[in-house]
């Protein structure tokens, strides 16, 4: 597959559209879906919780993905086979949901009930793993060397952007649970998604281009791979970012599958309002990213550790800020300690792109960013689930949901705070190159410039 030697904006941003796309289905998936079943069916938060994270449990497929992405052609093509595969998944899995809801609804003590909405969120997270790695190669792919930090960035701008504006979309088309309003939401998002995917990916390949990666004397084997992932692991430095990037992952999302079900099992908040919980922290997140990026445009990313500690101790301070309102029931703050939430979590995202670059040696580059997404996707799957756990089983002592939300989010800025605390123990300085200071810096610019 040939590298092009000219860098269009214009390129970048429809390749975005893609990311736009996703915001679409993952909010149906992570928001939407867990609050209609905790809150208007009483489902407890437990398998509610377990299946919203089946996704990021199955994360070691994005390796098995990303590895056939640069060896296996798929009808004749390395990346758009694989991403449309996956992306058909995903919109299969979605039309599922509808029977899925309508089925526990009807019986959600019986475990065969449970057995469509299983299989709708297997396919969904199966076709996010297939599809994710492979679209990020073809990202890569797409602008010659200088430019691929410029892409990257405008690519992950649209994403934060689109998950700012669309729950107010959708809390116009579900102010409150029906199983027909929920139905039409879910062929919105279906379509949209379907169409943006297919606007962005288009004619981003040619069918018979030559691989991605340079010929090799014997093929790489997964054999190969796990070889590769054992000697990395034996470095002190990637072992101590490893157990920080788990315990941040967990933490920093575990409030991911229960922060709607608090807006109604709380305040008696309709569906349309809790959607929009999503709007406040994601409007957060997206000022901050532009700020940050703005403000330390000249920084090395090494040097962004204490731009993710800020993140991390803004993040801790707003959860118990939380905590605060569940216990007490002040809902006229939740708008604005969700948007604080949100202007810490951009600061914190910033600083975590910065040294997740960082923390990957140009030459293996590949074999580190599949590393680190498995321990991402596997740890916020965990805290996910934690999440859901907890609630349960703090609603089952207390018996008031005030205490039992409460509950949850302290413990979540607890985790925070000790993952800034695994983070100083990180000596970021001493493992980063010259080469990866160079494309790092040219990703932060270019999303500063996003």
């Amino acid at each position: 597959m040939g590298t092009p030697q000219r860098f269009r904006l214009t390129h970048a941003f429809k390749l975005g559209l893609f990311y736009a796309g996703a915001s679409l289905t993952d909010l149906i998936t992570s928001a939407v879906w867990n609050r209609l079943l905790v809150v208007e069916l009483g489902v407890p938060a437990t398998p509610v919780s377990l299946l919203t994270s089946l996704r990021y449990l199955l994360a070691p497929l994005s390796l098995l993905a990303g590895y056939l992405s640069d060896t296996r052609p798929l009808l004749g093509f390395y990346r758009t086979a694989y991403i449309w595969l996956g992306r058909a998944l995903m919109l299969v899995s979605l039309l599922l949901l509808p029977w899925a809801t309508f089925t526990i609804a009807a019986a959600p003590r019986a475990w065969a009930s449970w057995l469509p909405a299983f299989l709708a969120f297997l396919l969904y997270g199966a076709g996010t793993l297939i599809s994710g790695a492979p679209f990020l190669a073809l990202v890569h792919d797409s602008a010659p060397y200088h430019a691929r930090g410029k892409v990257m960035g405008i690519v992950q701008f649209m994403l934060v952007a689109s998950f700012a504006f669309v729950p107010i979309a959708y809390a116009r088309l579900l102010p409150s649970y029906e199983p027909h309003t929920f139905t039409r939401l879910i062929w919105v998002a279906v379509i949209g998604a379907g169409v943006l995917w297919f606007v962005a990916i288009w004619r981003e390949e040619r069918r018979g281009a030559q691989a991605p990666t340079p010929a090799q004397a014997a093929p790489p084997t997964l054999g190969t791979l796990r070889r590769q992932l054992a000697r990395l692991w034996r470095d002190q430095t990637t072992r101590r970012y490893a157990l920080f990037l788990g315990v941040s992952g967990f933490f920093a999302f575990m409030q991911d599958g229960v922060l709607e079900p608090f807006g109604g099992d709380v305040f008696g908040l309709s569906v349309g309002d809790t959607t929009r919980f999503n709007a406040y922290w994601g409007t957060g997140v997206l000022l901050a990213m532009m700020a940050t990026l703005a403000a330390t445009r000249r920084w090395l990313p090494h040097q962004h550790t204490r731009t993710t500690l800020w993140g991390l101790v803004g993040m801790a301070v707003m959860l118990v800020a939380l905590a605060f309102v569940a216990y007490t029931r002040h809902a006229a703050l939740i708008p604005v300690v969700l948007f604080i939430f949100g202007l810490a979590f951009g600061v914190f995202t910033v600083g975590g792109v910065a040294l997740l670059m960082a923390m990957s040696r140009d030459e293996e580059a590949g074999t580190y960013l599949a590393l680190w997404t498995v321990i991402q996707l596997l740890a916020r799957g965990g805290g996910i689930t934690a999440g859901g756990l907890l609630r349960d089983g703090a609603v089952a002592l207390f018996e008031a949901f005030p205490a039992a939300y409460a509950t949850v989010f302290a413990c979540e800025a607890l985790g925070i705070m000790l993952a800034a605390v695994l983070l100083l123990r990180v000596n970021v300085a001493a493992f980063v190159t010259p080469d990866t200071r160079v494309e790092t810096g040219d990703l932060l610019e270019a999303l500063a410039d996003a």
